[in-house]
């Protein structure tokens, strides 16, 4: 079952839910409204008839009350009428019409009888008799009691005939607004539903491969905002697609290269052993030793990132002074620098206090930094600083190489990721592995300092801060 079904049908059991529980209110409401109703009606029939039996009593020839009382009180229900003395005898007596039981039974009975007077119900020749009497007393002081006999069956046939007239009008408009709401469902679940199924087809796109698929952004709302993540998203997987497709090709060229250099000195030796040139074999060998080198630093650094990302990467903190060994990872590369025609210096901007870390794990991040300075500068200069702030101590590798673009400067501490691989203006950027500035940044990290890096259109900074 799709999700706009579900939607649909969770939807529309509310507004069954909501739609009864509307209507029973409405009709309890309307019940008890048109019961008080009633019984207001009934105890005005009593009063006006409490009112004819005082002027009949006081005066029996005179009947004007009791005609207008007929004329304008008479209500069908009223079965009939007596007026009786302090002796309980009746000077006063008229019956209407004889109830007959009715065809049906009447099944709801809930009419609630006023406070005013006495109300008692009473069967009369199997019909139900709802007897009122009320107590008054007339012109000369004399207590006259007033009767007036309703049917019950006509009082609820009264009432039920007026809630169905209320009703008819509440259900039809109840009837209107479901439909309303029912068509709002439909438009509401496709507007929901429509994006999930947009951005559930797209991740069956991407998950397929083809990871260049992009959900179009149609507006400003949630939705909007959850395509242009999954956008974002599937763009940084294929960045990340294309790391992982130019580390596997950079790290097979990698890996061949001296092991095809091992095997072509270790049958050059066979040869040169077979020959008896054994003065030439050194040569050989340290060319076997110099591949081996660049084997072990991949596998090192390779070694490094497994460490830092199960967290077994240990530091061994010791007492060292930042300056010194910021100008070893410089000297180490003046020779470098020397030969690409670079001015490589370093400036110490005040006294610089010991502080605490592994100097060798430091090492490894300024002889990283510093290279890939001296590594993609061409021409210009390679300047390092070194300066204390409060809390901090600073190193700035600044160089006068290509840049970094833009789009790039947040991707250059990512695992794999080399800059512009291929483009002239990095020839060198094929000979890493996109894995020293990762290396770094988690290890500057795990010293509880950070690292930054900044490029205009040329040149780059790279700010290395240490706890003091």
């Amino acid at each position: 079952m799709s999700i706009r079904t579900k939607l649909i049908l969770f939807i529309l059991t509310l507004l069954t839910a909501i739609s009864a529980v509307t209507a029973l209110l409405f009709l309890r409401s309307e019940w008890a409204s048109i019961s008080a109703n009633s019984q207001k009606k009934n105890l005005q029939v009593l009063f006006a008839m409490s009112e004819v039996c005082k002027e009949i009593h006081g005066a029996p020839g005179k009947s004007s009350a009791y005609k207008y009382f007929k004329a304008f009180m008479k209500a069908p229900e009223i079965v009939k009428v007596s007026c009786s003395g302090p002796d309980g005898r009746f000077f006063m007596e008229d019956r209407y019409y004889n109830p007959y039981p009715p065809a049906f039974p009447i099944l709801a009975k809930t009419f609630a009888t006023p406070r005013t007077g006495v109300w008692e119900t009473r069967n009369d020749n199997g019909v139900e008799i709802l007897a009122a009497s009320l107590d008054a007393v007339g012109p000369k002081g004399v207590k006259i009691t007033a009767r007036v006999d309703f049917s019950t069956q006509l009082i609820y046939q009264e009432m039920d005939s007026s809630l169905r007239s209320s009703s008819a009008n509440f259900f039809i408009i109840l009837s209107i607004a479901f439909a309303l709401g029912c068509a709002g469902t439909l438009i509401i679940t496709r507007v929901i539903a429509g994006p999930i199924q947009t951005m559930a087809e797209a991740a069956r796109i991407i998950g397929s491969g083809r990871l260049d698929h992009r959900i179009p952004v149609t507006s400003g709302d949630e939705m909007g905002r959850l395509a242009s993540e999954f956008n974002e998203m599937t763009g940084r997987l294929k960045e990340f697609d294309d790391m992982k497709r130019d580390f596997v090709s950079s790290i097979t060229h990698d890996l061949r290269s001296p092991v095809t250099g091992i095997e072509l000195c270790s049958d050059l030796i066979l040869k040169l052993a077979e020959k008896k040139e054994y003065d030439r074999i050194p040569e050989q060998v340290l060319s076997i030793n110099e591949h081996s080198a660049r084997l072990n630093r991949f596998i090192d650094s390779m070694l490094e990132v497994s460490k830092i990302e199960s967290g077994e990467m240990k530091l061994v903190m010791k007492k060292f002074n930042m300056e010194e060994l910021v100008d070893r990872a410089v000297r180490a590369f003046k020779t470098y620098a020397a030969q690409k025609g670079l001015k490589l210096e370093f400036i110490v901007g005040g006294e610089i206090p010991d502080t605490s870390g592994d100097p060798d794990r430091l090492y490894q991040v300024m002889a990283n930094v510093i290279g890939n300075a001296v590594k993609f500068t061409t021409s210009g200069s390679v300047t390092v600083f070194i300066e204390n702030l409060p809390g901090w101590q600073k190193v700035r590798v600044c160089d006068t190489g290509p840049g970094i673009p833009a789009h790039e400067i947040k991707n250059i501490f990512s695992k794999f990721y080399r800059l512009s691989s291929g483009r002239r203006e990095y020839p060198s950027a094929r000979q890493g592995t996109g894995l020293g500035l990762f290396i770094a940044k988690c290890l500057i990290e795990l010293h509880g300092g950070r690292i930054e890096a900044e490029s205009a259109s040329k040149g780059s900074v790279f700010s290395i801060y240490l706890p003091a």
